[in-house]
């Protein structure tokens, strides 16, 4: 049994905290931290966790608390991130891992030194639709891969509150990039491999960003297969089908994956014409013959994302496997983020560093 503790109180530790009962054999959240009282007081209040701390400092301190769960401003993930393993705090820590190439890599360090795991919580990697859809491409259904699209498309002004910390380019390291469409980001890597090259262009159209938040981005990327890719992301939608959507193609076949409601990622889509023989020819042909990828659940107890990701987590911990999301994993991740910021920074296309 891993017993856990959570630093920060705000709405992403309620992903992770309201799952562990789904894995109670396995993980344990025993004690949550935030400086800030009335947030603390009402997650503590939610999910009944009674011990609580105010000072992050002291729940480190703690000896019956094997690791912890990082869901803090991205601004402060490094550095709790680094006394947490000086401790000897195992680390989750929700994406994006830093703000900062040398962030990242002082992380890395640190948990290196200290003998501790450090994952980053791309939970994307733990869902079973995209595990099979990762089946699905890995088995050679779609053929060569050529392109891929990703879509990050949200209307931050209906729920992003004036002067909150994602408006903030200081504290949160970017804009809608670093903070939301870098799911689609690890989850391409994850599915096609790395990226070599970057083009982009960033906007900052609402003023309400501030500090060089960006809420308007379109990239070109290039994959070390020879793949391209795209990527759009707005936090300026006015209305909205769906906010996530994800498009590969390749010789003898494409994934159109769609939610399944706009707010939950649902099953992935596949069209192949090595499945599906029969579709009929002409321009209108092209549009039929889609079917469901079957999940993948290899490996994952749950159908839930988050609780998979916490039983990796404690897997590895427990056996000192590298993580599938390991920090030395998600740097290639985040060096993509960055390379975007440098070439809408420069008006250059960005060589990622190998």
């Amino acid at each position: 049994m891993m017993r856990l503790g959570v630093i920060g109180a705000g709405n992403i530790s309620g992903a992770h905290i309201k799952v562990a009962p789904l894995i109670a054999d396995q993980v344990k959240i025993v004690a949550l931290a935030d400086p800030a009282l009335a947030p603390l007081a009402r997650q503590s209040a939610r999910f009944h966790i009674d011990r609580i701390y105010s000072n992050i400092d002291e729940m480190l301190a703690a000896d019956d608390i094997d690791g912890v769960v990082i869901c803090t401003p991205h601004h402060t993930h490094a550095k709790l991130a680094i006394a947490a393993a000086k401790t000897g705090k195992h680390v989750l820590v929700e994406k994006p891992m830093a703000c900062s190439a040398d962030e990242c890599h002082a992380m890395i360090d640190a948990a290196d030194c200290a003998g501790v795991r450090l994952m980053v919580g791309q939970c994307q990697r733990y869902d079973p639709a995209y595990r099979g859809l990762r089946r699905a491409v890995h088995a050679g259904e779609l053929g060569c891969i050529r392109a891929a699209r990703i879509e990050t498309m949200q209307n931050a002004a209906a729920f992003v509150p004036a002067g909150h910390w994602y408006r903030d380019g200081s504290l949160a390291g970017g804009g809608i990039v670093i903070s939301v469409a870098i799911h689609k980001i690890d989850l391409l890597r994850y599915l096609i491999g790395d990226v070599v090259r970057v083009n982009a262009q960033c906007r900052t159209i609402d003023p309400a960003f501030i500090n060089g938040a960006e809420d308007l981005a379109v990239a070109t990327l290039e994959f070390a297969s020879g793949a391209i890719g795209q990527l759009f992301a707005s936090w300026g939608a006015f209305r909205l089908r769906y906010s996530e959507n994800l498009m590969i193609f390749g010789d003898t076949g494409a994934v159109h994956a769609l939610p399944e409601t706009p707010t939950q990622m649902g099953p992935a889509w596949i069209a192949s014409r090595q499945r599906t023989p029969t579709v009929e020819p002409g321009f209108a042909g092209q549009f039929g013959g889609f079917e469901l990828v079957a999940p993948d659940q290899t490996g994952l107890p749950t159908a839930e994302s988050f609780a998979n990701q916490l039983v990796h987590f404690a897997e590895c911990c427990r056996t000192g496997a590298e993580p599938l999301s390991s920090g030395r994993d998600n740097l290639r991740t985040m060096q993509v983020v960055f390379a975007i910021y440098e070439s809408a920074r420069t008006g250059q296309t960005v060589e990622l560093p190998q």
